[in-house]
C-alpha cells in the first residue's frame, strides 16, 4: 500500500501544480500526517512556496510513521488540533506551540434543530419502538461494552425500556452484527434495536425520540483525545446525556448540568445515572435546556469556520 502511495506522488504533484497556478491557491492542507497526505503536502509547499496547514483530527496520528509525523509537524506553517489533549501531545514533539490552534468539531445547528421537525411525526416514530423509555446511541460502534454491560441493571429497575443503536463499524470485530451477538448472549435482544447506518438527514428524528442519549468511550488515549460529534448532535437536539468520564468528553458534557458522567470501568454507575434520569423528567428537561444552550453557543460550524478563517489570515 505504501509503495502505491509513493508511486502516485509525481502525478499528485503535477495535478496540484496545475490547480495552484490556475487558481492562485495560498495553502496546501493535509488531513493528518501520512504518506498519502502530509508527504505530498510538504513537497507542494517546497515547490510552490505556499503555506502548509496540518490538521490533527484524532490520536491515530501518533501511530503513523514517526519520521513522517515529526517532519510534518516541524514543516507545517500552522497546525490544527480538535482538542487541547491533542495540542499537548503535539507540544511534546518540541513544536512551537504558538503555531498550534484548537479548532474543535462542530454541529449543523439547522439540521439538528428540534423546531424543524413535526412533533406528531416524532411521536409516531417513537411509538414504533414499542417502549415507554428510549435510550439512543448514534455513531460509529467503536465500543458499546459499557452500554451493554450496564443494561441488565437498568432493565431490572426501569420497566418498558429499549436501547436504539444507530450506526455500524467497518471493523468486523466492532460491527453491528458483533454487538448484536453480544446482546443476544446476555439474553437482552428484546431490549435492543440495532438500526445500522442512517443518513445524516435521518439521524435527528431518532435523536428526538430519545429520553436520554448515550456515549460509552473507554479510558484509552484515542478516546480521551476525541471530540465526539455525536455529543454535539445530542446537545443540539436538546437531549441529556449519560456518558463515560474521559478527558475531552468531560469538557463537553458538564456532569450534573448537561447529563452525567460515569467511570469508564463502572457499568453499575453508568446504569445508576440512566435510571436516575429516567425517573426524573424534571431533571431531564432542565439538563436538555442547559446542554442545548451550551452547544448552540459554542459549536456552530459557521462560527468555527470563521475562527479557522481568522487563524489562516493571521
Amino acid at each position: 500500500r505504501y509503495v502505491n502511495y509513493l508511486s502516485c506522488l509525481p502525478a499528485a504533484s503535477k495535478v496540484a501544480s496545475d490547480i495552484i497556478k490556475t487558481n492562485g491557491i495560498e495553502y496546501v492542507y493535509a488531513n493528518m500526517p501520512g504518506l498519502g497526505s502530509s508527504l505530498p503536502a510538504m513537497r507542494i509547499k517546497s515547490k510552490h512556496k505556499i503555506k502548509f496547514i496540518l490538521d490533527f483530527a484524532d490520536f491515530h496520528i501518533f501511530v503513523k510513521p514517526k519520521r513522517i509525523v515529526d517532519s510534518s509537524c516541524h514543516k507545517a506553517d500552522k497546525i490544527l488540533a480538535i482538542t487541547s489533549y491533542l495540542r499537548d501531545e503535539i507540544a511534546k514533539k518540541k513544536i512551537d506551540i504558538d503555531k498550534v490552534h484548537i479548532i474543535p468539531n462542530g454541529v449543523d445547528l439547522e439540521l439538528f434543530n428540534p423546531k424543524k421537525y413535526d412533533p406528531n411525526e416524532i411521536q409516531k416514530l417513537r411509538n414504533s419502538f414499542g417502549a415507554r423509555n428510549l435510550l439512543v446511541f448514534s455513531g460509529s460502534l467503536q465500543d458499546l461494552n459499557m452500554i451493554i454491560d450496564s443494561a441488565s441493571d437498568v432493565i431490572k429497575q426501569v420497566k418498558d425500556v429499549k436501547y436504539i443503536i444507530i450506526g455500524d463499524h467497518r471493523d468486523p470485530a466492532r460491527s453491528k452484527s458483533m454487538w448484536e451477538e453480544k446482546v443476544k448472549q446476555k439474553g437482552l435482544s428484546e431490549y435492543f434495536t440495532f438500526l445500522g447506518r442512517k443518513s445524516r438527514e435521518e439521524v435527528p428524528r431518532y435523536l428526538l425520540c430519545a429520553d436520554i442519549c448515550l456515549d460509552s468511550f473507554p479510558n484509552e488515549p484515542y478516546y480521551a483525545a476525541a471530540h465526539p460529534i455525536k455529543l454535539l448532535e445530542y446537545g443540539a437536539c436538546g437531549k441529556p446525556v449519560v456518558a463515560t468520564r474521559v478527558t475531552e468528553t468531560e469538557k463537553i458534557v458538564r456532569h450534573g448540568t448537561h447529563g452525567y458522567l460515569a467511570s469508564p470501568n463502572d457499568p453499575q454507575e453508568f446504569a445508576h445515572y440512566i435510571v436516575m434520569l429516567l425517573n426524573s423528567p424534571e431533571q431531564r428537561d432542565k439538563m436538555s435546556v442547559e446542554f442545548s444552550k451550551y452547544i448552540r453557543e459554542n459549536f456552530d460550524w459557521n462560527k468555527l469556520a470563521q475562527e479557522l478563517q481568522q487563524v489562516l489570515r493571521n
